[in-house]
């Protein structure tokens, strides 16, 4: 059945590569890959852009239908570790990639679906054996040592809606925050899991004033012996599309069940804690906690960008927390316990010139600095919920729990051509282990836009690890191990088809 499922997947890419069906997109995936695009649309004052936090989303632009062809090709001489790739995940030796995305967008109904393939060597590579929520860093492969075919449906969902408000089902990667690295929520760093959402499938526009909000539930997991887990989530976000343009928003999720709570975890009971109280005075009478607390893992961020039209300067924040607080008095004493942030700014007219860009991110999930006098959790750091992670990988930032992440980039995006080398560092277990892990990336990613169908990309990562699986090393003394380099080279070919 498996072998009959692939080259059906082959004949439908292949088939649909000769058609042309469709027109502008009317889709934005979670992929940040589209972001820099997707936001400078908006700089340059398109008249279908919008803020890009919450996504993925439908564009209402009068077309009912969309497509694309995707071909990747990987070449990695290391181990695997690129971030945010969903499906794409690829080890060490030559891996590709294919699909055909389709959205359809109506009155009433919206879906959209994208059969891929996704073929590999995945030689065998050094492993590092790391402790807890360490251990399912992207670095970490699977299926090691042997090659591999997956096939399957990403990015497939559908909605029945009215006016872009709606339910339906999907399994498509989810992206939400400001952060183009990454958000503390919810990335599209591993695949996306199946789920149930209520709300808006794109923004909804009065005057001047956009809102975007959903619902989402899903089982994620079911395990022996235990209720199955669920993950329950609620985003609302407001933009004003003023000058400066403001967007207001929050995430708050929860990881639930799994685990004995003395009574019997329900999905009723996963579907509606996340409106419960975020003070623990107020939740002491439910009876699957102990004076209040849980164990349970929920994570909840708040986010403000603005946008300065005339200067195209982006500026945002986010800021999350992993932890309930006592009372109110609590956060006012001490707002930054179990807090993890990430700041940056992305500037698309830089030094006056329309065509350059300069950005900056960073990542700031190190353990609290409260953990002297008050115990804490670090983000990301439930065994029994795998450590935020699904099949393997963590849907929230990458980098994971005691780390940061910094991001610098600067170069040109132009009509036809896009250059921008990046600077990439982080590093993990920062107040856990000394030393700690580190990473330095130097990138490359050149994009040419053919035609407004056609566009090739070629992107280049140069890495170099040291400290890996925290070794005791005296590094004052100049005594490195746990060093890994790694070299990565993706080529891409995209095609939109038209009317």
């Amino acid at each position: 059945m498996y072998l009959i499922f692939r080259n059906i997947i082959h004949l439908t890419i292949s088939f649909f590569c000769f058609l042309s069906l469709s027109f502008p997109q009317i889709y934005a995936s979670a992929d940040p890959y589209y972001l820099l695009t997707m936001d400078k649309s908006l700089v340059d004052g398109d008249a279908h852009a919008q803020t890009t936090i919450m996504r993925p989303f439908y564009v209402d632009n009068g077309q009912p239908w969309s497509a694309w062809f995707r071909s990747e090709h990987y070449l990695n001489d290391n181990a695997p570790n690129q971030e945010n790739m969903d499906v794409r995940y690829f080890g060490k030796g030559y891996t590709m990639f294919h699909s055909l995305h389709i959205s359809f967008y109506s009155d009433f109904l919206a879906f959209s679906f994208e059969p891929f393939i996704l073929q590999g060597e995945n030689k065998a590579v050094k492993i590092y054996d790391r402790p807890g929520s360490f251990a399912v860093l992207n670095d970490v492969p699977k299926n090691i040592g042997t090659n591999f075919t997956e096939a399957g449906l990403r990015d497939a969902q559908i909605y029945l809606h009215f006016k872009g408000f709606g339910l339906g089902i999907s399994n498509a990667g989810m992206w939400w925050g400001p952060g183009l690295q990454g958000t503390l929520s919810m990335t599209n760093n591993t695949i996306g899991f199946p789920h149930y959402m209520i709300g808006t499938i794109r923004e909804i526009r009065w005057k001047n004033i956009g809102i975007m909000g959903r619902y989402t539930f899903a089982e994620i997991a079911r395990k022996p012996y235990v209720d199955p887990t669920y993950f329950t989530s609620l985003n609302g976000m407001i933009s004003f599309y003023v000058n400066p343009v403001i967007s207001i928003g929050f995430s708050r999720n929860y990881l639930t069940g799994g685990v004995d709570v003395g009574i019997p975890w329900t999905a009723k009971k996963a579907a509606l804690i996340v409106f419960e109280s975020f003070l623990i005075e107020n939740n002491l009478d439910n009876p699957y906690t102990i004076g209040g607390h849980d164990p349970f893992d929920q994570t909840l961020s708040g986010y403000f960008s603005m946008w300065f039209p005339d200067s195209k300067l982006k500026l945002y924040i986010e800021l999350g927390f992993n932890d309930n607080r006592q009372n109110f008095w609590d956060f006012v004493v001490q707002p930054d316990h179990a807090m993890a942030t990430i700041i940056g700014f992305q500037h698309y007219k830089f030094l006056g010139n329309k065509n350059l860009i300069f950005g900056f991110e960073y990542a700031n999930l190190i353990n609290s600095r409260m953990q002297v006098f008050r115990g804490f959790p670090p983000w990301y750091n439930r065994s029994h919920y795998d450590h935020f992670s699904y099949e393997g990988r963590r849907w929230g930032a990458h980098s994971g729990s005691d780390s940061d992440d910094l991001l610098i980039f600067f170069g040109w995006m132009g009509n036809r051509w896009t250059v921008i080398p990046m600077w990439n560092y982080e590093r993990h277990g920062i107040t856990t282990y000394r030393p700690n892990e580190i990473k330095s990336e130097l990138r490359l990613d050149i994009r040419y836009k053919i035609s407004n169908q056609i566009q090739l990309g070629v992107y280049y990562e140069w890495q170099y690890e040291a400290h890996l699986g925290f070794p005791k090393d005296h590094y004052f003394i100049n005594e490195i191990t746990g060093e890994r380099r790694t070299n990565t080279v993706i080529l891409r070919y995209e095609y939109a088809f038209k009317n």
